[in-house]
C-alpha cells in the first residue's frame, strides 16, 4: 500500500474548510481517542471470552484464563462477553461516530461550530455512560438483554448524552452556511433520529419501567438488534462514506443519481430485517413472512449503494496510486456490500432455519461493528487527524501493518465464524437421534479455536493503531516537526461540498 509524498501544510486549503476543522479541532480529538481506548479494552475482553469458549489443553494460557472465570466471578463468560461486545458497539463505534458526525456535517455545511464546548460535554458524558455501563455489567448488574445489558442508570446516561449531540447537530445542519443538501446528509440525520428512538424504546419496554410481556420481548430485542445495525450503524457509516469517498478519490461519486432509490428503499425494508430472529417463534406466519419478503429487498440498495461507493474509489485508485485512506474507505464498502448479503441471506427461510442459533449471528454482527464501522473509523482518522492538528501521521510501516493484520484478521475471522456456522446447523438439523447438540458444539470448536486466534491477530493491528495515534498526538502536543509526517493528497475540489445533490456533482465533472 503505497503513500504519498510528503506535505509541508496538511490543513485544507479551503479557507471555511479549515475554520470548520480549528473549531472542532478537541471535540473531535477526544471522542476518537476515547474510542480508541474502548476499541483495545473491547478487544482484549473479546480475545479473552473468546478463550473460554473452547478447552484449555488447547493452548497453555488458557489455563490461567479458566482459574479467573472459575474463581472470579467478574471475569465469567456471562459477563466478559457482553461486556466486550458493548465496549466495541456503544465505546469504539459510538464515540468515534459522535467525532465523525460533527465533523462530516459541520464540513458538508460549511459552518464552524459556535459552542464546541456542548459537543465536548456530550463526548464526556456519553463516554462516562459507556464506564458505567460495562463497570455495571462485569459487576452482575446487566440486564440480559441482548446488546441492552447496560443497567438502568447507564443507559439514563448513554441516552440523554446521545440527545444532546443530536439536538446540536440538527441546529448545526439548520444554520449551514450552504444551501446545498447532499446525500450523505440525509443518511447521517437518519441515524441522528433512529438511535434515540430506538435505545429509548428498547430501554424502557425491556427494562423495569415498562417490561414487555411474553414472546413481545423477544420481538422488540429483534426489533433493536437489527435496528442498532441497519438503521443506526448504517445510516451513518453511508452518510460520512458518502462525503469521504469523492474527497480522497478526488472524483465526483459514479452512478450518483441512483443514490436516492436507494435512500428510500434502504428506509422501507431495513426495519424488516428484524423477522430474521422472529423465524421458528410464536409469532404470526403471516407476519414473518411479510418480514422476510421485505427484508429479502434489501439486496436492492445493497447492490445501488455498493456499486457507487466501490466503483468510484476503484477510480480513484487507478488515479492516485498513493493514498492512505482509499484502501481503508474501499474496504469498508466492500464489507458494507457483504453485511448487506449476510442480511439477505437470513432472509431466505431455509438458510434462516439453518443458520438461526448457530455462530453464523456472530458473523453478521462482527460484519458491521468489527469490517464494515471499524474500517471507516480508520479511514477517516486517517484523513481527518492531520487536517485537524495540521501534523502529518508519523510511520508508513505502521500504516501497513495496521492495515494488514486488520484486514486479514476480520476477513478471516468472520469466514470461520461463517462456516462454522453453516456446519454447526448442519449438525443440529441432523435427524438422526445420536447426533445432538454436544456433536454440534464439538463440531465448531476448531472453528471457535481459529477465531480465537483471529482476534488476536485484530488485537495486534488495533494495539498498531492506537499506538500510532497516540505517537502522532504526543508529537504534536510536544511541537514537533510539521514538515515531517505522512497525510493523504490533497482535498477534492470545494464542488464536491456545495453540490445540489450527487447527481449535478456527476453532470458538473463529466
Amino acid at each position: 500500500m503505497p503513500l504519498s509524498p510528503l506535505h509541508r501544510n496538511f490543513t485544507s486549503s479551503d479557507p471555511e474548510l479549515a475554520a470548520v476543522d480549528a473549531s472542532l479541532r478537541w471535540p473531535v480529538i477526544a471522542s476518537l481517542l476515547a474510542a480508541v481506548h474502548w476499541m483495545v479494552t473491547g478487544t482484549v475482553l473479546l480475545v479473552y471470552a473468546s478463550s473460554l469458549k473452547h478447552p484449555s489443553d488447547s493452548m497453555p494460557i488458557l489455563d490461567v484464563f479458566t482459574w479467573l472465570s472459575q474463581h472470579l466471578s467478574v471475569f465469567t463468560y456471562g459477563r466478559v462477553w457482553p461486556a466486550a461486545v458493548d465496549s466495541l458497539l456503544y465505546g469504539w463505534v459510538g464515540s468515534a461516530s459522535l467525532g465523525l458526525v460533527m465533523w462530516t456535517l459541520a464540513r458538508m455545511g460549511r459552518t464552524p461550530v459556535a459552542s464546541p464546548a456542548a459537543l465536548m460535554t456530550a463526548v464526556v458524558f456519553w463516554n462516562l455512560g459507556v464506564a458505567a455501563g460495562l463497570t455495571g455489567i462485569l459487576l452482575g448488574q446487566s440486564t440480559g438483554v441482548e446488546l441492552l445489558e447496560f443497567p438502568p442508570y447507564a443507559a439514563a446516561i448513554l441516552w440523554c448524552a446521545f440527545a444532546l449531540f443530536a439536538y446540536w447537530s440538527i441546529l448545526n445542519y439548520l444554520h449551514r452556511s450552504s444551501d446545498a443538501d447532499q446525500i450523505g446528509q440525509w443518511w447521517i440525520l437518519i441515524g441522528l433520529f433512529a438511535f434515540p428512538w430506538l435505545f429509548a424504546a428498547g430501554s424502557i419496554l425491556l427494562g423495569h419501567t415498562l417490561p414487555g410481556s411474553g414472546v413481545i420481548q423477544g420481538m422488540i430485542d429483534a426489533w433493536y438488534v437489527h435496528g442498532a445495525y441497519t438503521l443506526w450503524l448504517a445510516p451513518v457509516g453511508l452518510g460520512i462514506l458518502y462525503y469521504l469517498i469523492p474527497k480522497a478519490a478526488g472524483l465526483p461519486l459514479r452512478y450518483a443519481s441512483r443514490s436516492r432509490a436507494a435512500f428510500w428503499i434502504w428506509l422501507i425494508v431495513a426495519p424488516w430485517t428484524a423477522a430474521h430472529d422472529m423465524v421458528g417463534g410464536p409469532f404470526p406466519e403471516a407476519t414473518v413472512s411479510l418480514g422476510l419478503a421485505l427484508s429479502g429487498l434489501i439486496f436492492i440498495p445493497v447492490a445501488l449503494i455498493g456499486l457507487s461507493l466501490v466503483s468510484t474509489v476503484l477510480d480513484g485508485e487507478h488515479k492516485h496510486h498513493e493514498s492512505v485512506v482509499l484502501p481503508f474507505l474501499y474496504v469498508a464498502a466492500s464489507f458494507f456490500v457483504a453485511a448487506g448479503v449476510c442480511e439477505q441471506l437470513l432472509s431466505v427461510r431455509d438458510l434462516n432455519v439453518l443458520l438461526h442459533f448457530t455462530m453464523f449471528r456472530e458473523a453478521n454482527r462482527f460484519l458491521w461493528i468489527y469490517g464494515f464501522f471499524s474500517f471507516l473509523i480508520f479511514g477517516a482518522t486517517y484523513y481527518i487527524v492531520p487536517r485537524l492538528l495540521n501534523f502529518g501521521w508519523r510511520s508508513t510501516l505502521l500504516i501497513k501493518v495496521h492495515f494488514y493484520a486488520s484486514v486479514y484478521g476480520i476477513l478471516l475471522a468472520i469466514f470461520f465464524y461463517a462456516f462454522g456456522g453453516f456446519m454447526q446447523g448442519l449438525a443440529l438439523e441432523n435427524p438422526d437421534v445420536q447426533v445432538t447438540i454436544v456433536n454440534a458444539d464439538q463440531d465448531a470448536l476448531s472453528f471457535q479455536i481459529a477465531v480465537t486466534l483471529c482476534f488476536c491477530v485484530i488485537a495486534f493491528g488495533n494495539g498498531v493503531f492506537a499506538y500510532h495515534l497516540g505517537w502522532t498526538f504526543l508529537e504534536w502536543i510536544r511541537g514537533g516537526p510539521r514538515t515531517v509526517g505522512l497525510d493523504d493528497r490533497p482535498e477534492a475540489p470545494t464542488v464536491h461540498e456545495s453540490a445540489l445533490d450527487p447527481a449535478s456533482v456527476e453532470e458538473a465533472h463529466a
